[in-house]
This record gives C-alpha cells, structure tokens and sequence, in this order.
C-alpha cells in the first residue's frame, strides 16, 4: 500500500506539472489592450476660423478727389439687378446685359452721385445710382434699384458695396431717396408703396443703416418714419 501510494504521488505531481506547462503555450484569445489616451499637444482651446475679409474690386484708378471721377467711364457692379460682374455703360449711362432674374434687363448709371466720409480717411467715398429696367417690355420704370458706393483702395478707385432697399413694398419695389455718410455708417432714406398708392407716389418713408466695418456694409433693419 505505501508503495503504490509513492508511485501515485509523484505521476499526480508531473501530470500537474505537465497542464500548467501547457495552458502556457495553449492558444486562445489575445489579452485586451488599452490604447494609450491621446493628449493634446497644447491645452489651450483652439482658436476659432478668421471669418473672410471682404476684399474691395478695383475697377480703375481713383483721383484724390472723387469728385474728379468721370462717372461714364466707371464699370458698374450688376449684382442689385441679377447680373453677375461689372456691366460698363455707353455715353448715355445705358447697357445691355442679362439678369438671372429677369432676362433681358437695361442698367442704367444717373449722374445721382452723393459724397462722404465714412472710413474716417478724411477722403471722400461716392454713391452712384444706378437702376434697371426689363428695356421697356412692360413700361416698368424700375425693377431694382441701387447706391454703388465706391471709395479708395490705395491709389485705386474700388467699389465697395452696393446699398439696396430694405424696407418692403406691397406693390411695386422700394425707391431710394438718398444717402448721409457718418462715422462707419450709411443712413439711407426709403420710400416705400403702401397698398394704395400710385406708382408715381410711394407715400411711405424708411431709413436703413448700413455699418460700415472695414470694406464691409451690413444692413441694419429698416425702420418706418412714416
């Protein structure tokens, strides 16, 4: 009995040596890795995208005194009309060109030209009327009407926005009545239709202010007078 139990000893000892030396090199599945924490290089917050800065479009080169511009020859933004790019008039400040809106369209350039400062340059900035008609198929006077106003980008005549109406009309579109220039601003006067009114008479007054940042124009939200 003592020597069967010296034999079952030592074969229970390698057979228990034997399992553990192969769930050593058993295969089975990989133990889980934990991917290290990505740490920013810098904890300080990213800074935010620059928003774009509105460069002017240069149409020409530009006199110390606006004054001195010869408005026939300068090339006019189409956009407050549906064209896209600049539409240069002839003598008579008319031109041909094709609105995205309205097709066929004439643009016309008035010798309506209102000066001042509103850069603080101690140079005068011009707004130039301009509106555009469907060329007489339907007799409208109008179909939009705009302030161009230029000013200067170094030596050069740019344009650096177009000064549209804000205020809404219930029959026909809103005319312009003029423009102040301030201290980063542009008051401009509106007359707008009320339901009754003739197309001669809009009988209805707004101003919007335009800010000025830069060569930047925002509207501001038109505000009734009367």
């Amino acid at each position: 009995m003592a020597n069967g139990l010296r034999r079952v000893l030592p074969f229970t000892a390698f057979l228990t040596a034997l399992l553990a030396t192969g769930a050593c090199g058993a295969s089975g599945p990989a133990p889980r890795i934990t991917p290290p924490t990505q740490r920013p290089a810098s904890s300080a917050p990213a800074s935010p995208p620059e928003s774009p800065r509105e460069t002017p479009s240069v149409v020409g080169p530009a006199p110390a005194d606006l004054r001195d511009v010869d408005w026939s020859e300068v090339p006019v933004p189409g956009e407050f009309c549906g064209v896209p790019g600049l539409v240069r008039v002839d003598a008579a400040g008319e031109a041909l060109a094709t609105s995205r809106t309205w097709g066929t369209v004439r643009v016309r350039q008035t010798r309506n030209v209102l000066y001042g400062d509103s850069d603080g340059d101690r140079r005068d900035e011009a707004a130039v009327f301009v509106g555009c008609d469907d060329n007489g198929l339907t007799q409208n006077a109008d179909i939009a009407v705009a302030y161009v106003v230029y000013g200067h980008a170094g030596k050069d005549l740019a344009v650096i926005g177009s000064v549209t109406p804000r205020q809404k009309s219930t029959t026909n579109h809103t005319a312009l009545a003029g423009v102040e220039f301030a201290p980063g601003r542009i008051v401009v006067s509106e007359k707008w239709y009320r339901p009754n009114d003739a197309r001669c008479c809009p009988s209805g007054d707004a101003t919007t202010v335009w800010t000025r940042e830069g060569d930047r124009l925002t509207p501001g939200a038109p505000r009734v007078t009367s």
